[in-house]
């Protein structure tokens, strides 16, 4: 709630409302970040001292790593991706925004969250949007937020997913219940990356979230994730046919870099 409130604080009034995928994407890019604990007041010191537009290099970098680790994910995570690598180039006062954004996020204690074991206890990105969204905006996608320790319990209600089984959450939002469904199979000593997560929500921003959570929390590569509603879309079919083309075009992307480089050490050699 602290880095939530200081994320929302600095963002409205650095920039004012709207476009909230920008300080989201921020919080991404520096989610992705786990140094050596005694690192840490060093690693913020060391972000803080970046100016904007290092700090722009800096989640363009974060988010190309991101691409090459997960292109499953890829297309739900666009929302935050497009912010730094999509055709619009950001305008200068959105940087600088992003920038305070991220500095006041690694003061109230980020990196202290997400950058260790405890990134798996909470939905950092859950109480955010709950903080950054108005209470009337909520309403008006019949969206609110559950509470960890409401999920937590939900959870264990429903039963803990047994390794290698599917599990389906219709109205996903950021994924709180697939984080508390991991928790509690690792309690047992079962592995969440076994099991297939299965997501869809008609917020697209909160899948958005789910895809940077999902690494987070250790789910694995078997999540697929859709957008739509869960009740009554024919989101599967979609959601699978989106994650094939991503990865089809990430496989075609790696052989078409893996041809240049040999060809170019081909070519030194023959210079030798």
């Amino acid at each position: 709630m602290k880095i939530a409130e200081a994320v929302d604080e600095t963002w409205h009034r650095e920039h004012g409302s709207g476009n909230l995928e920008l300080p989201v994407s921020v919080i991404g890019a520096l989610a992705f970040m786990a140094p050596p604990e005694p690192d840490h007041a060093r690693t913020v010191d060391q972000l803080v001292s970046l100016t904007a537009d290092e700090f722009a290099d800096f989640s363009c970098v974060q988010w190309r790593i991101f691409i090459r680790a997960r292109p499953d994910l890829v297309n739900r995570a666009w929302p935050l991706i497009s912010m730094w690598l999509g055709e619009r180039r950001l305008a200068e006062g959105d940087v600088s925004a992003a920038k305070c954004v991220a500095d006041a996020a690694l003061r109230a204690g980020q990196l202290q969250l997400t950058g260790t074991e405890r990134r798996r206890e909470t939905d950092l990105f859950g109480v955010l949007l709950e903080v950054l969204r108005s209470r009337s905006a909520k309403s008006a996608r019949g969206q609110f937020y559950t509470p960890q320790c409401v999920a937590d319990v939900m959870a264990r209600l429903v039963g803990v997913p047994g390794e290698g089984e599917r599990v389906l959450e219709p109205t996903a939002g950021t994924g709180g219940l697939f984080r508390a469904a991991a928790e509690a199979m690792r309690e047992l000593g079962r592995d969440p990356s076994t099991v297939e997560w299965w997501a869809v929500d008609v917020d697209e921003l909160a899948i958005a979230c789910l895809t940077v959570n999902a690494v987070l929390w250790g789910l694995g590569n078997k999540v697929v994730l859709g957008v739509g509603n869960g009740l009554t879309d024919e989101w599967i079919p979609r959601a699978l046919g989106e994650r094939r083309e991503t990865l089809g075009l990430a496989a075609t992307v790696h052989s078409v870099t893996r041809l240049e480089l040999l060809l170019r050490n081909a070519h030194q050699h023959a210079d030798d």
